[in-house]
C-alpha cells in the first residue's frame, strides 16, 4: 500500500516509485515544482507528489493508500474527512462529485484556472484538454439567469462543456451547458 504524509488539507507521497505509481495509475496528485507531467516524462520525475485532501479521501476508501503523521502514526479516514470538511463549504456534495467522476473512470483535477471547481478529463493532463468544467452549485439557493449567463460565457470562450452539480438529499444532479454553433 502507497503511503502519504497528512501535511495540513493535503497529503505528501514522498517515496518518488510511490508517487510515479500513482500519478500513472490515474493522474493522483501534482509533482512539486513539476507542471503538466506528460505520461513519457513520469520515469524521470523524483520530486514527492502532493495529493488534493479530494484524492487523499478517494485513496484510503479505496485501500490504496494509507496516511500518515510526520512522525508515522496512522490518519484513521475520519480525520481526512475533517481536512475535507475545513476545506469545503459542502464537503460530502464536493466529494460526492468528485467520487460520481472518478468512478465514472474520468480524471478529476482542480478547475480553479478557469473559475470552477473541477476539470474533468477523459485521458488525462498533458493528453488531452479537459472537455468538461463542473461548477458547484450550493442546493440551498436557486439556479439564476447569472449562473446560466456565467456558464454560456465561460464554455463558449474555452471551448468546454460547462456543467453546474448540485444535490437533493441523497441524489447528485448536473446541468451542463455547450455553446452551439450552427
Amino acid at each position: 500500500m502507497i503511503r502519504g504524509i497528512l501535511k495540513g488539507d493535503t497529503v505528501i507521497v514522498s517515496d518518488p516509485e510511490e508517487a510515479r505509481l500513482l500519478y500513472t495509475s490515474s493522474f493522483y496528485g501534482k509533482f512539486i515544482g513539476l507542471d503538466k507531467v506528460k505520461p513519457g516524462e513520469v520515469v524521470s520525475a523524483s520530486s514527492p507528489l502532493h495529493l488534493s485532501i479530494l484524492d487523499a479521501v478517494y485513496l484510503a476508501e479505496k485501500g490504496s493508500l494509507e496516511v500518515v503523521r510526520s512522525d508515522g502514526s496512522p490518519v484513521h479516514i475520519d480525520e481526512l474527512r475533517e481536512a475535507l470538511a475545513s476545506r469545503f463549504h459542502d464537503p460530502s456534495t464536493v466529494y460526492g462529485i468528485y467520487r460520481f467522476f472518478r468512478d465514472g473512470g474520468y480524471i478529476v483535477k482542480s478547475g480553479l484556472k478557469f473559475g470552477s471547481l473541477f476539470a474533468i478529463y477523459e485521458k488525462g493532463p498533458g493528453i488531452d484538454h479537459a472537455p468538461i468544467l463542473i461548477h458547484y452549485l450550493d442546493p440551498a439557493r436557486n439556479l439564476t439567469a447569472l449562473d446560466i449567463t456565467r456558464a454560456a460565457r465561460l464554455s463558449h470562450s474555452v471551448r468546454k462543456t460547462f456543467v453546474l452539480a448540485t444535490r437533493d438529499i441523497d441524489d447528485l444532479y448536473f446541468i451542463g451547458f455547450e455553446w452551439w454553433n450552427p
